[in-house]
C-alpha cells in the first residue's frame, strides 16, 4: 500500500530530482561527522535504486540523498542523481546499475564526506571491461554531481577482461595515514587504491588480490578489527572445493602491507572440523558491539540448500558475530544470534545487517532484517530486529521487533513487502542516538505494481528504537515516477 509520513514536514527548500541542493551549513566550518555531505554537523542518508530507469534507459540506476537535520530526514530536503545529472561523470545506460553499491568517507580531506557509487554493469568504452566507480565530492551545498570516474586497471589492456568492477565498494583508512581510501570488488579481484590526491582519478590500484575463479567474492567490509590504527578488509563469498563449484564458504581478512594485500583466512564459527554447517554469507557490517576498542564483524547467513519460495528461500537464517582483538577477528570469541523466540523457516533472518549506537550508551546495537518473515499469516511481509549492545556484546534481552503492523510504523503489512530487505544505522537528527533506516523493496505504492519499494526511518533513543516520529517515503515522494524499480533498496554497501 502507499506509504505515509507521520512526522510533520519541515519548512524547507525542495529540490527536483536530478538537481543539486544548496544548503548553508549551520557550522562555521565543515565537520567530521560520518556521512555528512554538506558539513552541517548532522549525518545524511543515501538510498540507492539501481533498477531505476533514467531518460529511457532501463536499470540505469539512481542515488537519492536525504539531508539530515534536527528534525531528521525528509524527502523535501533531498536530491537524486543519475549518470545523466549535471556534472556526474559518464552517461546513463541500460543495465549500468548505478547505485548497486555505495560507500562514503572524506577522501580529499576537506572536511566534507564524499560518496562513492558503483555501477557494475557499465561497459567501458574500447575495452572488454564492465563496471565503473564514481566519486561524488561533498561540499557546503551537499552532493552537486561534481566528481570523477574510476575504471578497472585492466581497462587499459585489450588482452584482459574484467566483469562487475565496482560490485562492492568500501571507504576506509587502509594504510594508517589518517586519510581514507577506496577498495572495491570485481567478479574475481579485490582492488585497493592510494589516497585520491588532488581529486584525480587513479589509473592503477596500489594493491590487489586475484581469486583466479577459485572464489566468487560477494561481500566487502572494512574496519580496524585488530586495533592497529589501520582498517582491514574482509571478503566473503563461495569457494570451489570438494569437487563442486562454490561448495564451501570463504571468509578472509586482508591487511595492507608493503608487499601487497596479506590474506588471513577466517574459520566459520558455525562449522565443525569437516566444514559442515557452513551457510553463505549474504550480509556484513562492522562496529563496536562490546565497546572494547576493537571493531567487530557481524555477518548474516542463509543456507544455500533451502528451496526458494517467492523472493526468499524457506531457510530460517542466522547471524554470527566475530569479536575483534589484537590477535584478529574471532580469535578469542564468537557469538551466534537467532531471532527472538527462534528463527522460523522462511524468515531469512540475517538477509541484512547493520551496526551502530542506537541508544547513545557507547555500545553498538545490531539490527537484523528478516524480510521473508510471515507476520499474522501474511507471507513474506518481513520484520526487523534490534539487539541491544552491552559490554559482553549484543543480547537478546530487551530485543525489539518491528514490522508494518507494529503500532506507530507507517503502512500495513502485506504479502511480499520484504520489510527488512536492507537496513542502515546513522544519526540523522544529530541527537547522539543513531536512527535505523529499513527498506522494503517489495512495497507496492503505485496501483497495479508490486515492487515499487520504500524506506522507513525509526528514531533512536536511550531506551532503544521508538516509533515516535517514524517516517516513510517512496519514489514518488522524491519526484520519481517509475513503478517496480524497488526504490531505495540499497542502503550502503
Amino acid at each position: 500500500m502507499r506509504t505515509r509520513t507521520l512526522a510533520a514536514a519541515l519548512a524547507v527548500v525542495t529540490t527536483a530530482a536530478g538537481l543539486s541542493l544548496a544548503l548553508a551549513p549551520t557550522a562555521s566550518a565543515a565537520t567530521s561527522v560520518p556521512d555528512d555531505f554538506n558539513g552541517d554537523g548532522v549525518a545524511d542518508l543515501v538510498v540507492a535504486t539501481p533498477q531505476a530507469p533514467a531518460d529511457g534507459h532501463i536499470n540505469a540506476g539512481s542515488v537519492t540523498v536525504l539531508y539530515g537535520s534536527a528534525g531528521g530526514v525528509s524527502p523535501d530536503r533531498s536530491t537524486t542523481l543519475t549518470q545523466n545529472s549535471g556534472g556526474v561523470p559518464g552517461d546513463a545506460g541500460s543495465h549500468h546499475l548505478f547505485g548497486a553499491t555505495h560507500a562514503s568517507g572524506d577522501l580529499d580531506a576537506d572536511g566534507y564526506t564524499d560518496l562513492v557509487v558503483g555501477a557494475p554493469g557499465e561497459a567501458v568504452p574500447y575495452s572488454g571491461e564492465y563496471g565503473t566507480v564514481t566519486v561524488l565530492w561533498g561540499g557546503p551545498g551537499g552532493l552537486t554531481g561534481d566528481g570523477i570516474s574510476m575504471v578497472s586497471p585492466y581497462a587499459t589492456s585489450e588482452w584482459s577482461s574484467e566483469k562487475d568492477y565496482g560490485k562492492k565498494v568500501v571507504v576506509a583508512d587502509l594504510d594508517g595515514d589518517g586519510v581514507p581510501q577506496i577498495a572495491t570488488l570485481s567478479r574475481t579481484n579485490l582492488w585497493a587504491y592510494d589516497d585520491l590526491v588532488g581529486r584525480t582519478a587513479p589509473t592503477d590500484a596500489a594493491r590487489f588480490y586475484n581469486y583466479n575463479a577459485a572464489v566468487q567474492p560477494r561481500t566487502l567490509t572494512a574496519a580496524d578489527f585488530t586495533g592497529s590504527g589501520r582498517a582491514q578488509l574482509v571478503v566473503t563469498g563461495s569457494e570451489n572445493c570438494n569437487g563442486t563449484t562454490g561448495g564451501c564458504q570463504y571468509t578472509a581478512a586482508f591487511t595492507w602491507s608493503d608487499s601487497g594485500l596479506q590474506e588471513l583466512w577466517l574459520p566459520d564459527p558455525g562449522a565443525d572440523a569437516s566444514g559442515a554447517n557452513e551457510a553463505p554469507t549474504v550480509s556484513t557490517a562492522a562496529g563496536e558491539v562490546d565497546g572494547d576498542g576493537y571493531a567487530d564483524l557481524v555477518t548474516g547467513h542463509v543456507p544455500a540448500s533451502a528451496v526458494t519460495t517467492g523472493e526468499y528461500s524457506d531457510a530460517a537464517g542466522f547471524v554470527h558475530v566475530r569479536y575483534g582483538s589484537a590477535d584478529g577477528l574471532g580469535a578469542h570469541r564468537t557469538t551466534t544470534l537467532d531471532a527472538p523466540g527462534g528463527s522460523r523457516s522462511g524468515d531469512n533472518f540475517g538477509a541484512s545487517v547493520a551496526v551502530g549506537d542506537v541508544t547513545g550508551d557507547g555500545y553498538d546495537e545490531v539490527v537484523v532484517g528478516a524480510p521473508g518473515k510471515t507476520v499474522r499469516g501474511v507471507s513474506q511481509t518481513g520484520a526487523t530486529v534490534l539487539f541491544p549492545g552491552t559490554a559482553t556484546g549484543p543480547t537478546s534481552t530487551g530485543a525489539q521487533v518491528f514490522n508494518q503492523n507494529t503500532d506507530g510504523v507507517p503502512g500495513t503489512a502485506e504479502a511480499d513487502d520484504w520489510f527488512g530487505s536492507a537496513v542502515d544505522i546513522a544519526d540523522l537528527d544529530g541527537d547522539g542516538a543513531a536512527d535505523v533506516t529499513i527498506a522494503a523493496k517489495g512495497e507496492d505504492v503505485v496501483a497495479g505494481s508490486a515492487r515499487d519499494g520504500a524506506d522507513w526511518v525509526l528514531r533512536g533513543s536511550a531506551a532503544g528504537l521508538t516509533t515516535t516520529g517514524a517516517t516513510s517515503f517512496s519514489a514518488q515522494d522524491v519526484g520519481l515516477t517509475a513503478p517496480n524499480a524497488e526504490f531505495g533498496s540499497v542502503l550502503g554497501g
